[in-house]
């Protein structure tokens, strides 16, 4: 049962966190899926797992000061994640509400902004997308402060229609949108003191319509009739669904997903649970078809391979890989899946899988002749957290293994491709084509 089990809760845990620590592992191939799933949605205790704080340079980072200490920040927080569908369904709201701060600039109001997102995690959409509403970064972003009676800026109205609630011209009217605008005017933001405010005589008092509704309605309104709407439900269980696999969402399913979401009364842990539960998730385990999104990527090697964050190179290399936290490339978000895999970002993840290998400090004359292939293998796999490879891969890897004793047989020479051998088969491993996929 372990045996069969075991894949499944491997896939789990790429699509709902950040890969499976060994323990994770060995614990629900043993207690089933649903055992798993059940502790994801339901997390308790500490939220970071005892192990060593980010650092750079022997010193704690400062994610509000130092430049890329920010990022640094959330992947630890990925990293040493006790609640992983908690850190995953954050990193998916941040995808959702993609909010970047080359525009705030500011790292504070950034990191209150994840904070508001992790809050809600698997709570309440009406009570983040309330919270969103008053959140900093979001007002500064979407340019909501000081948008006033006299002159409504339209950039939030638009994109709580169109990204956040119901989607890409699905029910709303341009009409629509500037009404909603005037509902949304009188939050202020002043540049002297910093300080974030509400100001009635800002606001439009007047009678608005939208969706066909009449009313002196204000910014509450407008979120809470987006969500009357009766195809918001839709959208949003389908966008939630495309963050855990790229599979068509089975009518039956989605069905019961809406019917759920609407119940529970917007709550989206019942409808992940529903998601997680479905075989579209544990299938084609032999062929993987979902890309990791880079941060996903680079916090499992982390995690599999058992070590933190102490290099301000992940802030560079995830830039290079196409996701940087706190910096989405626009208000939709990252493309996902194939749009991952560019060359450059190929290459990317080879240099972080280097930055992983570099932090095993595997030195020259640390291996001893005795090794055989077999062994140097199995000892790559363990290292690596005993990653996911198809038979061809395994094979290429084994053969490898062997070729080696072959071409250096030299004592001179044992002392440094021995080594190397163990370096080349985990790189392959963490950064080979098998890894780039879940």
């Amino acid at each position: 049962m372990a045996t069969t089990t075991r894949p499944r809760i491997e896939r789990l845990y790429w699509r709902a966190g950040f890969g499976a620590l060994p323990a994770e592992l060995n614990t629900y191939s043993r207690l089933g899926v649903s055992a798993a799933v059940q502790n994801m949605l339901r997390p308790s205790g500490a939220q970071l797992r005892p192990t060593r704080a980010a650092t750079v340079g022997g010193r704690p980072i400062d994610p509000f000061n130092e430049w890329g200490h920010d990022v640094l920040w959330w992947l630890d927080r990925a990293v040493r994640g006790r609640h992983q569908l908690v850190e995953r369904m954050t990193l998916n709201w941040h995808d959702h509400f993609a909010v970047s701060n080359d525009k705030v600039g500011n790292n504070r109001w950034m990191v209150g902004h994840y904070w508001a997102l992790r809050r809600y995690a698997l709570g309440s959409f009406r009570a983040l997308m309330h919270t969103m509403l008053r959140d900093r970064a979001m007002q500064m972003f979407l340019d909501l402060a000081n948008s006033n009676k006299a002159d409504p800026n339209e950039n939030f109205a638009r994109e709580l229609l169109e990204l956040y609630t119901l989607g890409v011209n699905n029910g709303y009217t341009e009409r629509d949108i500037r009404e909603a605008a005037r509902a949304l005017t009188g939050f202020t933001f002043d540049w002297g003191t910093k300080r974030f405010g509400w100001d009635p005589a800002a606001h439009d008092t007047g009678v608005k319509r939208i969706f066909g509704r009449r009313g002196n309605f204000g910014p509450a309104d407008v979120v809470n009739l987006a969500i009357a709407h009766p195809r918001h439900a839709r959208y949003l269980c389908l966008k939630l669904w495309g963050y855990f696999t790229p599979l068509p969402c089975p009518a039956a399913t989605l069905k019961r997903m809406i019917a759920t979401y609407r119940i529970s009364k917007t709550r989206v842990g019942p409808v992940i649970q529903i998601i997680l539960g479905s075989p579209e998730i544990y299938a084609n385990l032999g062929e993987p078809d979902m890309v990791k999104p880079p941060f996903v990527y680079t916090a499992g090697m982390l995690r599999k391979t058992n070590q933190g964050v102490h290099v301000l190179a992940w802030r560079w290399l995830l830039d290079g890989m196409g996701q940087v936290p706190f910096y989405p490339p626009n208000v939709s978000g990252w493309d996902q899946n194939e749009a991952w895999m560019t060359t450059g970002a190929i290459q990317a993840r080879f240099d972080g899988a280097g930055q992983v290998i570099d932090g095993m400090r595997i030195k020259d004359g640390s291996i001893a002749k005795t090794q055989t292939p077999a062994m140097a293998y199995r000892s790559a796999v363990a290292a690596t957290g005993r990653p996911w490879m198809s038979p061809i891969s395994q094979a290429a890897a084994a053969r490898y293994a062997k070729s080696v004793p072959a071409r250096h047989p030299n004592p001179w020479e044992v002392s440094h491709y021995w080594p190397e051998r163990q370096r080349v088969l985990r790189h392959v491993m963490l950064a080979g084509p098998d890894a780039q996929v879940c």
